[in-house]
């Protein structure tokens, strides 16, 4: 079993995932033990007091979502609450609070008093960014990042000792990277890091793309927006290799296109792609409604033919990019090469976890774990598969 192996797959739980209609409701119970080593329970919030609390009452304590997901540790699995969010990091509070020891000491002690009343094994951070506040660097002061590593530090001293974890989610972004971690320290403190190598690309571009490369495409902007670059710029800066875990979407971004007669990558894009008929974001499918689409409503699916990237599909003037199983299994086989700590998903509602598309429940989380209890790893014909660069 994975609980067994030496990798860790982390799997993010969403609170909100039940309030979907239809199939695409997700509660606590529909989580399959045997899939995940950690499950971290998204969001708790950082209220303006300063101090962690619920999001959303009504699921966390009112329908007893934390004791339900807490439960899971009956299996051997670790359960951790993560704080933050890509909403909750809006504004200044975490900016204020990393930046204040009275406010951080505060914090510290409440939270650890949080975690021990609801049972969870440990803490998640999850500001999206120290410094580069929702990825704008320009927003932030510069001692985020050393404020960010004296929580850690503060955090870790208490937490350790009691036997409860502390990990982080952490931005693919080179320029995030440098401007708000201080990595040997994170790299030290840390039971491990979940670099969030996804969303490279999206309806903010103005042009398609795809959400989570794998490695380097000549027709990028950059050379670093790939979690190839990404993963081994965080070893480069002191991390590492067995204290990373590589993040995988089980969704894909999505895009209305200008002009449906040019359907590549690159292209002008006039919006984000239609809302699913279950997650209802727009600019954003869960793999469920994507497979569905292409088995169902005549999607038009295209692969890279060096396997640099996951598919993209494509109907008319609607066009997504996404990781399918192949592409998965691929960077599970990257993850073995470099003895990385294993892998990541966001997150377990958006994977086809009712079997809709016929490749099985869970197909994409499955690959994953198949591919990480595989010993052999598939050594790549690096030089045949990969174009020159």
């Amino acid at each position: 079993s994975l609980l067994n192996s030496r990798y860790k797959l982390v799997c993010y739980y969403t609170n909100w995932s039940w309030y979907r209609p239809g199939i695409g409701k997700y509660s606590p119970e529909d989580i399959d033990p045997s899939l995940c080593t950690h499950i971290v329970y998204g969001f708790a919030v950082l209220g303006n007091d300063g101090l962690m609390t619920a999001h959303d009452t009504w699921s966390d304590y009112d329908n007893r979502f934390y004791e339900r997901v807490v439960e899971y540790k009956r299996y051997g699995i670790k359960v951790s609450l993560a704080l933050g969010g890509w909403n909750d990091s809006a504004g200044d509070k975490y900016s204020k609070l990393v930046n204040d020891p009275a406010a951080r000491a505060k914090f510290v002690q409440h939270a650890v008093a949080f975690l021990e009343k609801y049972g969870f094994d440990g803490l998640d951070l999850d500001w999206e960014y120290p410094k580069c506040w929702q990825v704008d660097c320009s927003k932030g002061p510069d001692s985020d990042k050393q404020g960010f590593a004296d929580l850690v530090h503060e955090l870790s001293a208490v937490l350790k000792p009691k036997g409860l974890l502390l990990s982080a989610a952490v931005s693919p972004n080179k320029m995030v990277i440098d401007a708000g971690y201080d990595v040997p320290v994170l790299a030290r403190l840390l039971d491990w890091i979940a670099v969030m190598t996804y969303d490279y690309h999206g309806q903010w571009d103005k042009k398609t793309g795809h959400v989570a490369p794998l490695y380097y495409h000549p027709d990028d902007d950059t050379t670093y927006f790939n979690a190839n670059y990404t993963i081994h710029y965080w070893m480069e800066k002191g991390t590492p290799a067995s204290k990373i875990v590589m993040g995988m979407p089980m969704y894909g971004q999505s895009f209305t296109i200008e002009n449906r007669g040019i359907h590549g990558l690159n292209i002008p894009v006039s919006d984000g792609g239609e809302p699913g008929e279950y997650t209802r974001a727009k600019g954003f499918l869960a793999y469920y409604e994507i497979c569905d689409r292409i088995r169902n409503s005549g999607w038009t699916v295209v692969k890279d033919p060096y396997q640099r990237m996951g598919p993209y599909a494509y109907k008319g003037n609607q066009w997504v990019s996404f990781d399918d199983v192949e592409i998965i299994k691929k960077k599970v086989n990257f993850i073995k090469s470099l003895n990385l700590g294993g892998g990541m998903i966001w997150a377990l509602d958006l994977d086809d976890y009712r079997n809709r598309c016929g490749q099985g429940k869970h197909p994409l989380l499955n690959a994953i774990k198949t591919e990480l209890l595989n010993p052999k790893i598939e050594m790549e014909k690096e030089m045949q598969q990969k174009p020159h660069k």
